[in-house]
């Protein structure tokens, strides 16, 4: 009875093992050989939120926000450019998307005041997956689409991209003027708060830096009496040196004191308008 006890404990940890084994085996293929199943995710393709892009021809564009209607299959961008002055190129949209990449389709200008633009593009598929909106300059005289290739390309200014997996849903049914103002002023007005909260810990750090400057120079100050007389020159001379550097220090404040005026004096205005609009 003994041995064929210890004969069926032998084949069951036998069996555990080799059952064990399978697994990782079954798991290896399984994992090495998935690639061949599944595709790789491209990477996110878009153009950064509210930081400017230069331009080749000197200009600067803001892309501020994109949204997708699903059911009308319309996105629609807000974007800023700033014009360089003397320029009498014209703004000229089009947009493509991954699928089609060859296949230009006009874009639908809904708002246009002070180098502000709110762009529709119209039947985008819902599984568009990434697009391009292509900005051109080119003269008042001239069609984009009687470019040739090398001029085409030569006034091609830049390209701003969007990615299907980050595009902010919405509904596009309002297509009203003092919406798409709102918007804007809603969008300056959370960039001059974000450049206020910086400028405000500009100053923090610069007072605290002149503090540091005091103190250091006070100690400085203090030991004089104890030093011998070449000692007393050259601290003198660190004491005249850091006396300097706070005055410095103190030009910079002031102009970051008032950078921070300025910027509370527009954030107030800014949130006037915005009170102005939502009547």
């Amino acid at each position: 009875m003994r041995r064929q006890t210890r004969r069926r404990l032998t084949q069951n940890v036998s069996r555990f093992y080799l059952g064990i084994g399978i697994f990782f085996v079954i798991g290896f293929l399984f994992f090495g050989t998935s690639s061949f199943f599944f595709a790789e995710e491209s990477p996110v393709n878009e153009t950064p939120i509210n930081e400017p892009i230069r331009l080749s021809n000197g200009e600067t564009v803001t892309l501020h926000a994109w949204s997708y209607d699903k059911e009308k299959q319309t996105m629609r961008v807000r974007i800023s450019l700033d014009e360089v002055p003397g320029n009498t190129n014209d703004h000229l949209f089009r947009y493509v998307y991954k699928a089609r990449p060859d296949s230009e389709k006009e874009v639908m200008v809904l708002y246009d005041r002070n180098d502000q633009y709110v762009l529709e593009l119209k039947d985008v598929p819902s599984d568009f997956d990434q697009l391009a909106v292509r900005i051109y300059g080119v003269d008042e005289s001239q069609s984009v689409d009687a470019l040739t290739p090398e001029e085409r390309e030569n006034s091609l200014l830049t390209s701003l991209y969007a990615d299907r997996r980050t595009i902010e849903q919405a509904n596009h049914s309002s297509s009203d003027e003092t919406t798409f103002t709102r918007q804007f002023v809603e969008d300056e007005l959370a960039q001059t708060e974000r450049q206020l909260e910086k400028a405000q810990q500009s100053v923090e750090a610069q007072r605290q830096q002149i503090k540091r400057l005091d103190r250091d120079k006070e100690e400085l100050e203090d030991e004089l009496p104890y030093l011998s007389l070449d000692e007393q020159v050259e601290q003198e001379n660190e004491i005249f040196d850091l006396g300097r550097k706070r005055d410095e220090l103190n030009l910079e404040l002031e102009k970051l004191e008032q950078s921070v005026v300025a910027l509370e004096e527009k954030h107030d205005k800014l949130r006037v308008r915005l009170r102005e609009l939502s009547i």
